[in-house]
C-alpha cells in the first residue's frame, strides 16, 4: 500500500530546502543589484564635489559591452525565476519587467538607440544626456530603485518559509496588500529615471497596468481561499500606497 503524497503542509525537508537555496540565490542577485545602484549614487556625488562632469560629459557613450548587458539580464532573470509569489499565477506580469530589463540593458551597454536617434551626427557624443545621467538620473532614479529593492525584499521574506497558499497579513503586508508589485513598478520607475529611453518609456506604463490586473487577479483568488478573512484584511490595508496618518488638532469648543 502506498502512502498518498505530502500535502502542502507536509512537504519534506528536502523541499524545504531546495526552496531556501533558491531564495538565498535570489537574495544574493538583489544584494548586487542594490550595491550597483547604491554605486551609482557615490559615483555622481563624487562627480559633483570633484568637477569631474567637463571629463564625463566630453566622453563618448558607453557601447558594445554585450557582457556586461548579459550578466545584468542574468541577474534579473536568476532573481525573477527564484522570488517566491503569494500565488503560483502571480509570476505572469513578470514577462513584461524581463522585456522592459532587456531593453533598458541592451540600450544602457550595448547600442544605445535611443541617444543615437536624438544625437544624429554627434552619436557616439551626446554631453545633454550623459549630463542628465550624471547630474540628476543617477541621483533621482537609483534611490527609487533601492527603495523597490527593499519593499520586493519586505514582502519576500513573508512569503518565502510559508508553505502552500496562505494569507500573508504580518510585517510589511500590514501596511500595504502588495508590496513586491511596487517594488517591481518602483525599480522599474527608478531605472527609467537613471537611463530613459523610447522603448522603456512606452513598455513602463505598461507594465504597471500588467502588475495592477495581477495584483487584482491575485485578489480574487484570495477572496476565494479565505473569503470574509481577506475582505476584512482588504477592508483596512491600501492595495500600493500606504496610509499617511495626518495629525488632527483638537476640535474648536463652542461657546
Amino acid at each position: 500500500m502506498t502512502s498518498p503524497p505530502p500535502t502542502p503542509s507536509q512537504r519534506p525537508p528536502s523541499a524545504l530546502n531546495k526552496r531556501i537555496i533558491a531564495a538565498m540565490a535570489a537574495i544574493v542577485s538583489l544584494i548586487i543589484v542594490g550595491l550597483y545602484q547604491f554605486d551609482q549614487v557615490v559615483a555622481s556625488i563624487y562627480a559633483y564635489f570633484y568637477g569631474a562632469f567637463p571629463r564625463i560629459t566630453s566622453s563618448p557613450v558607453p557601447s558594445g559591452l554585450w557582457t556586461v548587458a548579459l550578466l545584468n539580464i542574468f541577474l534579473v532573470g536568476l532573481f525573477l525565476a527564484l522570488s517566491p509569489v503569494r500565488l503560483k499565477e502571480s509570476w505572469k506580469a513578470h514577462g513584461a519587467y524581463m522585456g522592459f530589463m532587456i531593453s533598458l540593458f541592451s540600450e544602457m551597454y550595448g547600442f544605445p538607440l535611443t541617444i543615437y536617434l536624438l544625437s544624429g551626427a554627434a552619436y557616439p557624443f551626446s554631453p545633454l544626456f550623459v549630463g542628465y545621467v550624471w547630474a540628476v538620473g543617477q541621483l533621482v532614479g537609483s534611490p527609487v530603485v533601492i527603495a523597490g529593492i527593499l519593499l520586493i525584499y519586505k514582502g519576500w521574506k513573508e512569503i518565502v518559509f510559508q508553505r502552500g497558499d496562505v494569507l500573508v497579513t504580518d510585517g510589511i503586508y500590514t501596511v500595504i496588500r502588495h508590496p513586491q508589485y511596487l517594488g517591481f513598478m518602483l525599480v522599474t520607475l527608478g531605472q527609467f529615471l537613471v537611463w530613459p529611453t523610447i522603448a522603456t518609456a512606452i513598455l513602463w506604463p505598461l507594465l504597471a497596468v500588467l502588475y495592477y490586473r495581477q495584483a487584482k487577479r491575485e485578489e480574487a483568488k484570495l477572496f476565494e481561499k479565505f473569503g470574509e478573512r481577506f475582505r476584512e484584511y482588504a477592508s483596512k490595508t491600501p492595495m500600493f500606497l500606504p496610509k499617511i496618518p495626518l495629525r488632527r488638532g483638537p476640535k474648536p469648543v463652542s461657546p
